[in-house]
């Protein structure tokens, strides 16, 4: 286990077994559902059943998750604001999905910000990711987990990208953010913001010829069916967010919302860890399929880095009154 998350566990453990002695068995009294956009088993999906299972044993029986894969409950935008009325209990999501509603949570996607994932969880399970949640709070959101992705990477029809100017012209799916939709335009790219849902058809039908995602996302998507060349870019690591209707956490008495709370902490654990595994998995199943993978050079990095750099000032206006504050602030974590 990495280190940090050492004082998180014990905090887990030790609140699990004083939750423990305050959910005895009463039958089900609370029903709720969980939307998840990805297949059941990607790390997303069996993060979410391992959470409704914590749920479960913690409750003693008292609150049932049952969690709905592969977008079934709508598009990641629908079901958020599904959340946001109290008709679905819990949304997962990349964290872009959720910036409509908090702009400042745009700064978890800023281009070549993230230099690994430890330092990123280390800023979201602490104060940063608390002023986030504030914000959520506002939109009938609450913050309980923050999961992995990994870091994308783009993939297209056209061929390798070894140099910046191989980016030029494609037409690329992005996430639906003023953040990524600059950086792509900024490197000659026609940006397209399209739900995951909607991905694999627009890829097949040629509404765009590109996309970015990590290599679980890619391989269990079946991307590489409809994509010929994958790029080692890193220029992105968008966390995984689980949100729970402010509505619905207030039905529950406190014991079962420290409860859901616990569960779901010690589910991002666990879902982190198996993430981890998977890319690194994946990614050797999509060379076994046929995509060509290649490595991007370390100059061609410095240079996308060097224009994502650039994007910052321009886009930073939009994250809220804090926002500047926020990103100098994560600008400093990341040194």
């Amino acid at each position: 286990m990495k280190r940090g998350h050492w004082g998180v566990v014990t905090f887990v453990v030790l609140l699990a077994g004083f939750v423990s002695n305050l959910t005895e068995t009463y039958g089900t009294e609370f029903n709720l559902k969980f939307a998840n956009p990805v297949p059941k088993d990607h790390s997303w999906g069996r993060g979410a059943e391992y959470f409704a299972k914590l749920v479960d044993e913690a409750t003693g029986g008292r609150v049932k998750v049952a969690v709905h894969h592969s977008g079934a409950l709508g598009k990641i935008r629908e079901t958020i604001e599904m959340a946001r009325n109290g008709n679905i209990d819990f949304v997962l999501g990349g964290t872009g999905h959720y910036s409509a509603y908090v702009p400042e949570i745009n700064i978890t996607v800023l281009p070549y910000l993230w230099r690994d994932s430890f330092t990123m969880f280390a800023a979201l399970d602490g104060p940063f990711g608390g002023e986030l949640n504030r914000e959520l709070n506002k939109q009938g959101l609450e913050a309980v987990g923050w999961w992995d992705n990994g870091f994308r990477h783009v993939s297209n029809n056209k061929g390798p990208v070894v140099k910046p100017d191989d980016l030029k012209g494609l037409k690329i799916r992005t996430l639906p953010t003023k953040v990524h939709v600059e950086f792509f335009k900024r490197l000659g790219a026609v940006p397209t913001p399209i739900d995951w849902t909607e991905l694999y058809q627009a890829l097949q039908q040629g509404v765009v010829d590109a996309q970015e995602n990590p290599p679980a996302m890619v391989y269990m998507g079946k991307l590489h069916e409809v994509q010929k060349y994958y790029s080692l870019t890193a220029h992105v690591n968008e966390p995984g967010l689980v949100v729970m209707s402010v509505a619905t956490l207030k039905k529950l008495p406190p014991e079962l919302q420290l409860a859901v709370r616990i569960a779901s902490q010690k589910a991002s654990l666990w879902q982190r860890q198996e993430n981890e595994k998977d890319n690194e998995t994946y990614l050797k199943k999509l060379q076994e399929e046929g995509i060509k993978i290649n490595t991007v050079p370390p100059e061609t990095i410095e240079a996308l880095r060097q224009i994502a750099f650039g994007v910052y000032p321009d886009v930073v206006k939009t994250f809220g009154a804090r926002g500047q504050e926020l990103v100098d602030l994560m600008m400093f974590f990341n040194r």
